[in-house]
């Protein structure tokens, strides 16, 4: 049993601003599923989206954030949120991002960022690291991290479950309301199953775009988090709204990356295969539309005529702008024989983020006692039916900050007996082999079923299906001893359920949320949350 006063599950911009704020009130532990860079905040391209030039303001910003949301979103979170922004900012840079500057040699403040534009957006407001700010933005919070004595960060460690009543021998009565006190963690090294103990959790874990065949996700994104909350009793709300991101890559090989929106933020436009433009038909904003918007429309302009993708041209942005802006872009289009200052590049949507999630406040605060949720894994209001590009770092680091400065955070617990994980001894080799390809029959049914746009008969084909499949998968994680594999098998059947449970309690379109039967949106019934 290792015990700490925090445990933070995910490795992610969420859960390491988390872990350094409370580093400062008690002991860390911090369990990444695989290495540390593995999370979907290191492929984060664009930037983070805060309120940081004089022609710009708070009041815009909120506007467009609950505009893309398409009236789902929280007020008074969204307000919250956007309003916190310079001080996320600053946040981040005083941990050391180095994001780029206007003049190079002048010092990182707020005030001389670059900030360039994305889809959704009526101002230049998102700061970046050229096109990897993710990445950097990782670096500066792990180096951070482990300069800390108080943090210790754990490799190759997934959560199988959280610690709840449901473990807990309760001979001495019933235990009022649900409870958090940690979570069983497999080693997949050593391929043993070790009790984490801790006052508070936070649950960092990200989504599970992967439960879709085509997705911009690392092979982490499995929905861990929210399959282990919804399990153990938390609400789970708007899982129906998956963003499907409108550029990335498109190969026959199905090795995708995503193309950051700043690039159409510059000038970039998007092209059907003939060379002509189409966006102008769809928003008044064309290639600046919102995610949604641009997604949908390449959706059915592919469908129309019967094509796998649609070209991003970027040959009109001046070739110096190009490469000093956008260098990973420019790296991984030569790997695929691409360069993009003379070449248009394939691209076509692909599942990208969760705007749904574990229900849970600003202050990160879920329905089970002593969890916390930040960042992809919670759902905060902040989003609605839509995500606005780059709000999803600001959220992470707002909403992080927020949970570890609560009142009640560096509240001590008492400890019921906690048993031992109960490990069935043998592994069907066998058997696992002919499960394993639920898997993929799996993602392949999200992504023919329940993707762009959805029709009632389709949903309901595919609960069916794939509830025979979770029967099978998690009768399998029931009977045989734990393996990452299976694990995260069961918790993508989970995902998928709530996916298809939720699309079909909503009947309207709103924003990521397409059906044909009911093409637009009823506010007097459904402009509020689907819960779970």
């Amino acid at each position: 049993m290792k015990k700490y006063d925090f445990l933070v599950i995910g490795s992610g911009i969420a859960g390491l601003v988390f872990a350094l704020e409370v580093a400062k009130l008690g002991s860390v532990a911090v369990l990444c599923k695989k290495a540390l860079h593995d999370c979907n905040t290191d492929y984060a391209q664009g930037g983070i989206a805060a309120v940081l030039d004089h022609s710009d303001s708070y009041e815009n910003h909120i506007n467009d954030t609950y505009q893309a949301g398409v009236g789902l979103g929280k007020i008074n979170v969204i307000k919250e949120i956007v309003t916190s922004g310079p001080d996320a900012i600053q946040f981040l840079i005083d941990i050391g991002t180095n994001f780029t500057k206007k003049m190079p040699n002048i010092d990182s403040s707020i005030e001389n960022l670059s900030l360039t534009r994305e889809g959704g957006h009526s101002n230049q407001r998102v700061a970046h690291v050229a096109d990897s700010t993710g990445n950097e933005i990782m670096l500066a919070l792990l180096e951070a991290c482990q300069r800390n004595n108080n943090i210790t960060i754990y490799e190759n460690h997934l959560a199988i479950d959280l610690i709840t009543q449901h473990h807990i021998l309760q001979n001495d009565g019933f235990i009022p309301g649900i409870t958090c006190w940690g979570a069983y963690v497999l080693d997949t090294v050593n391929h043993k199953i070790e009790i984490f103990t801790a006052n508070k959790t936070m649950l960092a874990s990200g989504g599970g775009a992967q439960v879709y065949r085509n997705n911009t996700n690392p092979d982490v994104a499995t929905g861990d988090g929210i399959a282990m909350a919804s399990l153990a009793g938390a609400r789970v709300a708007n899982m129906e709204f998956v963003q499907f991101h409108p550029t990335a890559f498109y190969s026959d090989s199905q090795k995708t990356f995503l193309i950051t929106e700043a690039l159409r933020g510059e000038g970039a436009t998007l092209r059907l295969q003939d060379g002509s433009t189409f966006l102008e038909k769809y928003h008044k904003s064309g290639n600046l539309a919102p995610r949604d918007v641009v997604s949908s429309a390449i959706h059915f302009e592919l469908m129309k005529r019967d094509e796998r993708f649609v070209y991003l041209d970027a040959t009109a942005i001046p070739v110096e702008k190009l490469k000093t802006h956008f260098p990973y872009i420019d790296k991984k289009c030569k790997t695929m024989g691409i360069d993009f200052t003379k070449d248009y590049i394939p691209v076509a949507p692909a599942a990208h983020y969760f705007c749904g999630g574990i229900l849970a406040t600003i202050d990160g605060e879920t329905d089970i006692r002593n969890l916390y949720a930040s960042g992809e894994v919670a759902c905060t209001g902040l989003h609605g039916a839509n995500r606005l590009a780059s709000n999803s770092l600001l959220e992470a680091v707002v909403v992080s900050l927020r949970a570890a400065r609560c009142k009640d955070i560096n509240e001590k617990i008492d400890f019921p007996p906690i048993p031992q994980w109960h490990q069935e001894k043998g592994f069907n080799e066998n058997e696992w082999v002919v499960i394993a390809h639920n898997r993929e029959i799996l993602k392949h049914t999200m992504q023919n079923y329940v993707g762009i746009n959805r029709s009632r008969k389709l949903l309901i084909y595919a609960q069916n299906k794939l509830d025979s499949i979770f029967r099978e998968i998690n009768n399998f994680y029931l009977h045989n001893s734990v393996r990452k594999e299976v694990v995260e098998t069961r918790n993508l059947a989970i995902i998928a359920n709530l996916i298809i449970k939720s699309a079909l309690s909503r009947k309207e379109s709103r924003g990521l949320h397409y059906v044909i039967e009911y093409p637009v949106a009823n506010d007097q019934v459904y402009k509020r949350d689907t819960i779970i």
